[in-house]
This record gives structure tokens, C-alpha cells and sequence, in this order.
């Protein structure tokens, strides 16, 4: 009996306890919440918080670093929380700022409300452990990337992107690899061929997939793919759900891929001939061919978000982050030289010495090292004459990051252009050609120039641009973007004087096409 009571005892005790720790739950390291869009009136009247939402103190710093407080009220129901997180950077350039991207979900439901804001009136409110960080004004309609700031504690931002992304990739499951997804050519007369009866083509196999109309009992539909595919997820660089059309990815193809593209859609004919989006095996969509093709591409993924964000996710961590190691070699591989102001002069002076492989070192203190310079149509082995100094060097560079088509980026510190800026003052000019060597060969060049603010003619303020990163892309990107360049330049000088010839020859006919190529489904409609 004595027992019995004791156990009532604690029931009535524990209940009520265990109710109440329900309820009372930690607020979410991020969230971005609706701010009323009469919350001002409402706070300088005194008036309660409206239904469905709760009021908030906003401190922030003014323009004359005053602290000053606002009365926010926000909508219970939030916009985004840490779940819709896929990747938060800490901006090392700008201190307490995070970059954040979405998810599939996230960045749909971001655009989704913005869309519905009135821009240039209505606010956003973005919370940090339930603290109101920032409450800018929508001028813009957002989706998958937005910032946040406001983040004053030391490290702050940096631990709460290592949070979120901790907390991102508990969350993932590594369900795809890229080589899931595949693009096979379809037969140009695979309907026919399926109706005849016939099975077996040469170059081609005989693929199944359920059918399309409504019903258990739909028939299956049987398609000729070819036996390898043209590419595969291995050959794309990075790849993000599209918000404007659910269920499908744009994938941006390295260089091998768009070549693969290229010459298998030769032997297609656009706007009847067909390519399979394979993953896993199973046909997702058959999307009639429209184009020649570019480096980005539109398909269609069938699936659920996190089923898109899966294949992206393995698509997109193909090359992983660099290591300590790896950010000190490269840091010790990098450095930025002044180039000799004659220096093609020299090159053509001394080309038959530079063509044996040899290096000419100048009198002045510059020598020669190589340089594949980008050109039309493939790019040209050069040289370029450097000073022996470098103007950044290893000591100058902050942060070391690597992108997923190889490029490098280096974040400088803050005050590392002041050699460069030293070194410009003692020329006249006020300009010279920068080189960027990086693991012994120059990788590209830029000016370097000194740049002034002025107040009614008066010079108040001098800077050197560029002031904060550098940028080392792959020679394969480079020679990709010099040739985009020349193809976009290409018709804008010619086609008003010849028009005649982009519109009837095949070679100028795709030159410049920066539009999805395929897969895109005749029925879909653009937005």
C-alpha cells in the first residue's frame, strides 16, 4: 500500500513536469521570422502583439556607433530555421557576417515569402539563438543564399557557421555518388524500332521504364539508349536545385563534358531528338533535345527535395576542402610579381632561348617564366618577364580555399597591399601589369593600379585595386571563359553587318548560347 501511494505520489508530480519540459523548448540557432508590416506604429502606440505573433527588442548600433533599441513584433511561425541550412561560410573579409546557403526546401520557401512581400517596405528578421541580429528591409526577392551580420561577440560567426554546418551534415546521408547520375542518347528512331518488334540494335540497348499514363496496370515503355553514356555526374562541377522549376537541377559541366556534349549532340537534331536523364539506372525523363550544348545545363531530377539535395550534395563535395597542410603548400606556391613594362618586347627579343627551355635573367633583376596565355581558338605557350621581389607573397595571404572546378582563392589580409601600394608611388604611372605565379608558372596577369577619392577635386582617399582576393582558375577555365568572351564579341562586332551569316552558317549559329541546351521539356513552360 505504502508503495502505491508512493507511486501515485510521483505520477502526480512527474506528469505536470514532463508536460512542461515539452513545451519549453531552446530557440533554433537561426531563424528568419516575418516582421508586421505596421510593427513601428504598433510599438510607438503601446498596442499588444497581434495574433500569431510575439514582440522582440532589436539593438543595433547607429551610423554615430549610439546603441539604440527597436520593438519588433515578429510572426510566431518561421520562414527558415538551421533545418533548411545547407552551408554557412564565415565571411573572413567582412568580421561577424556568415554566407548562408539553403536547401531545396528552404530556398523555395525563401522566395516563396519574399515574393509575396511588398520590396522596399516589408521586413525580414533574422534570430541568433532568439536574438534579433538584423531587421533589413526586402529590396529584393531572395531564394537560396542571404547573409547575415550583426554578429558582435569574438568568433562568433565562425562558430555558428561550424554549427551549422556540423549540424547540415548530421543531417545528410550519403545516398548518390555522382557517377548515379548519367546522360544517354536516344535512338533517333527508338519509337519506331520499339513497335516493329525489333531488340537488338548495334551501339544501342533496349532500356524499360514504368509507364507515364495513370493507373497500376500501365503499360511499360521501352526505349533504345546507347551502350555507354556521354557523361556522367563525375564530369559536372557543381550542381543546385533550380527554384524556378521544382524537380529540376542546374548542373555546370567541366571542360571533358562539354566536349562529350558536343559531339554526341552533333549528331542530333534539335527539337525531335531525345536524351535520357538516367539515375541509378531507372530513366527519369526523356527531354527533347533544343540546342547546342554549353557548360550549363538544365534537367529534369524527378524526386522528392531531399532526394535533390542528396545528388547535389555528392555532385557538389566531389573535390574536398584543402587541408592545413595542403592551404600551407599552397600559400608557399603563391606569390604576385610586377611585370616588366616591355616585357613582350623581351619575349620577342629572346623567343629562341625561351622556346629551348632556358630562363633569361635580366640585369635589372627580372627573369622569364612561362606562360599559357589564353587565346581563340586554343591558348598560346608564352613568357613573361617578372622582378625577382614579389609584391604578396605567402606572408600576405589569410585563408586558402579550393571550388569545386579546381579554382583556388586566396582571402588577403587586410592590410596587404601596402607594398603594392609603396611600389606604385614610385611609378609615375600609376599602373603596371601584375603577374600571379602559382606552383612556378604564371597562371594569369592583371592590372595593378592605384585608384583615387576625390571631394571637389581633391584627393582624399587612395587605394589599390584589386584589394582582397585573388583569383587562380584552372587553365581549362581560363581558356573556357577568354573563349566566351571572344564568341559574345564575335557577333556583337559582325552580325550587324552580315547578319545573314549567323542566321545560315552552322558555326555561328550556336556562337554565344549561354541558354540551357536540353531537358527541357517541350511542355514546360517558362516563367
Amino acid at each position: 500500500m505504502r508503495q502505491l501511494l508512493c507511486l501515485l505520489l510521483l505520477s502526480a508530480f512527474w506528469l505536470p513536469l514532463s508536460a512542461l519540459a515539452e513545451t519549453v523548448q531552446p530557440p533554433p540557432s537561426i531563424a528568419v521570422r516575418i516582421v508586421h508590416p505596421d510593427s513601428l506604429t504598433l510599438a510607438r502606440e503601446g498596442k499588444p502583439a497581434p495574433e500569431g505573433y510575439t514582440p522582440y527588442v532589436y539593438e543595433f548600433l547607429t551610423r554615430d556607433g549610439k546603441m539604440q533599441r527597436e520593438r519588433l513584433f515578429l510572426k510566431d511561425e518561421p520562414v527558415i530555421t538551421e533545418r533548411e541550412v545547407e552551408r554557412a561560410d564565415a565571411d573572413l573579409s567582412t568580421p561577424g557576417q556568415i554566407n548562408i546557403t539553403l536547401n531545396t526546401r528552404g530556398g523555395r520557401e525563401m522566395k516563396k515569402t519574399t515574393s509575396a512581400m511588398k520590396l522596399g517596405r516589408d521586413r525580414l528578421a533574422v534570430l541568433v539563438h532568439g536574438r534579433v541580429t538584423m531587421a533589413p528591409v526586402v529590396q529584393a526577392i531572395l531564394s537560396n543564399t542571404f547573409v547575415i551580420s550583426g554578429l558582435d561577440k569574438a568568433n562568433e560567426a565562425e562558430n555558428l557557421a561550424e554549427l551549422l554546418n556540423r549540424r547540415a551534415a548530421a543531417g545528410k546521408a550519403a545516398s548518390f555518388t555522382p557517377r548515379d547520375l548519367a546522360l544517354y542518347a536516344v535512338h533517333p528512331d527508338s519509337d519506331r524500332l520499339v513497335k516493329e518488334g525489333t531488340l537488338s540494335v548495334p551501339g544501342y540497348r533496349l532500356w524499360s521504364r514504368p509507364g507515364t499514363e495513370e493507373g497500376k496496370n500501365a503499360e511499360k515503355e521501352y526505349l533504345f539508349l546507347g551502350n555507354a553514356p556521354i557523361v556522367t555526374g563525375d564530369y559536372a562541377q557543381s550542381a543546385r536545385p533550380n527554384p524556378d522549376y521544382p524537380g529540376h537541377l542546374d548542373i555546370v559541366w567541366n571542360e571533358d563534358a562539354y566536349r562529350k556534349l558536343e559531339q554526341a549532340c552533333a549528331a542530333l537534331r534539335p527539337g525531335k531528338d531525345r536524351i535520357a536523364v538516367v539515375l541509378r539506372g531507372d530513366i527519369l525523363s526523356t527531354p527533347v533535345l533544343h540546342g547546342m550544348p554549353s557548360h550549363n545545363t538544365l534537367i529534369s531530377v524527378l524526386g522528392d527535395d531531399r532526394r535533390l539535395d542528396d545528388l547535389c550534395t555528392a555532385i557538389n563535395t566531389q573535390l574536398p576542402p584543402l587541408t592545413e597542410q595542403q592551404q600551407r603548400k599552397a600559400k608557399e606556391e603563391l606569390a604576385v610579381y610586377p611585370v616588366h613594362p616591355r616585357s613582350a618586347e623581351l619575349e620577342q627579343r629572346f623567343l629562341p632561348e625561351l622556346r629551348q627551355g632556358k630562363t633569361i635573367h635580366l640585369k635589372s633583376g627580372f627573369r622569364s617564366v612561362p606562360y599559357t596565355r589564353p587565346d581563340f581558338p586554343e591558348p598560346v605557350p608564352s613568357w613573361a618577364f617578372i622582378r625577382q621581389e614579389s609584391l604578396i607573397g605567402p606572408e600576405d595571404i589569410q585563408n586558402v580555399e579550393r571550388h569545386q572546378d579546381g579554382a583556388i582563392t586566396c582571402q588577403l589580409l587586410p592590410q596587404e597591399w601596402e607594398k603594392a601600394r609603396a611600389f606604385l608611388d614610385a611609378i609615375p604611372a600609376g599602373q603596371v601589369k601584375a603577374a600571379v605565379v602559382f606552383q612556378g608558372r604564371i597562371r594569369h596577369q592583371f592590372a595593378l593600379r592605384r585608384v583615387f577619392l576625390q571631394l571637389w577635386g581633391v584627393p582624399v582617399l587612395s587605394a589599390v585595386k584589386p584589394i582582397s582576393t585573388i583569383y587562380i582558375p584552372t587553365p581549362q577555365e581560363d581558356q573556357r571563359m577568354y573563349r566566351e568572351s571572344v564568341y559574345l564579341l564575335i557577333p556583337y562586332l559582325l552580325e550587324p553587318v552580315c547578319p545573314w551569316l549567323f542566321k545560315s552558317a552552322p558555326s555561328f549559329r550556336t556562337l554565344g548560347e549561354q541558354k540551357p541546351f536540353l531537358m527541357i521539356d517541350s511542355g514546360l513552360d517558362r516563367p
